[in-house]
């Protein structure tokens, strides 16, 4: 394993798991993006949920860790992590959780009832909403939504909306190619994902940039000096940077929405 990558990680599971950062609203249902979309400009995410709203209006907000890092990287810490959120979610009186993060969607949905925003975006989104302009991306699906058809193709249909013009790499749908971020095998074997990367990346064209519902796969390839994009950013325009200042300004906002609709 690659001790930096690692230590780092141990970190990034500790500031995560501390309470201040898990702000959950009390709410039947919740928006929850993920700890790697919470990058990205707050305004940016809040713009799904606004969405989601129209069906949903009762929506909270979470700013939780799904702890998928800990169950690979940090397996004694997993289950006590596993067991706070559980309990979190429990005493929220979490029901739905409409999941951005396609790995989140995976581990929480062992927990509650799961709803991967996409295919609900896809028959929600107003050609009026749409605020990226952005011309044309190739795409890139994630390893866990490749069995998931109906959240591939709201992908696409969400793209086709936003006006950007779609090429599909070699391998898309069920034949996806990983991006080398499996299970967290960048910090596990740094080796096999540049390899896995290497490949990915290899049916890419230069002149577009990635998009993909997964940020965590945008990130791998951002660190080959890709050129990425969320299909968010598609959808509402690109975020003016990443990391932990966003994320700490979208947890302040989940931290409001749970004050104000914390009722005993």
């Amino acid at each position: 394993m690659n001790k930096s990558g690692s230590l780092g990680m141990a970190l990034h599971q500790s500031l995560s798991f501390a309470s201040p950062m898990m702000a959950l609203s009390r709410r039947e249902a919740v928006f929850w993006p993920g700890c790697a979309l919470m990058g990205l400009d707050p305004a940016i995410l809040l713009r799904p949920a606004e969405i989601l709203r129209r069906d949903e209006p009762e929506l909270g907000l979470s700013a939780c860790c799904c702890g998928q890092p800990s169950r690979y990287l940090l397996e004694k810490s997993f289950p006590a992590r596993r067991d706070r959120l559980a309990g979190l979610l429990e005493r929220q009186g979490v029901r739905r959780v409409y999941a951005a993060c396609p790995n989140c969607a995976r581990v929480v949905g062992e927990l509650v009832e799961v709803r991967p925003i996409w295919s609900v975006l896809a028959t929600q989104v107003r050609r009026e909403d749409i605020s990226g302009g952005i011309p044309a991306v190739t795409i890139h699906d994630p390893c866990p939504m490749r069995n998931q058809p109906e959240e591939l193709a709201a992908a696409r249909t969400l793209l086709a909306l936003a006006g950007a013009a779609i090429t599909e790499p070699k391998h898309s749908g069920r034949r996806t190619v990983c991006c080398g971020n499996i299970q967290m095998l960048r910090a596990r074997d740094p080796e096999r994902s540049r390899a896995l990367r290497t490949g990915r990346i290899g049916e890419f064209p230069p002149d577009r940039p990635v998009t993909s519902c997964c940020e965590g796969c945008l990130d791998a390839f951002r660190g080959e000096g890709l050129a990425t994009v969320h299909l968010l950013e598609v959808l509402f325009g690109k975020s003016g940077g990443r990391g932990w200042g966003n994320r700490l300004a979208f947890t302040r906002l989940a931290q409001k929405a749970q004050k104000e609709v914390n009722y005993d």
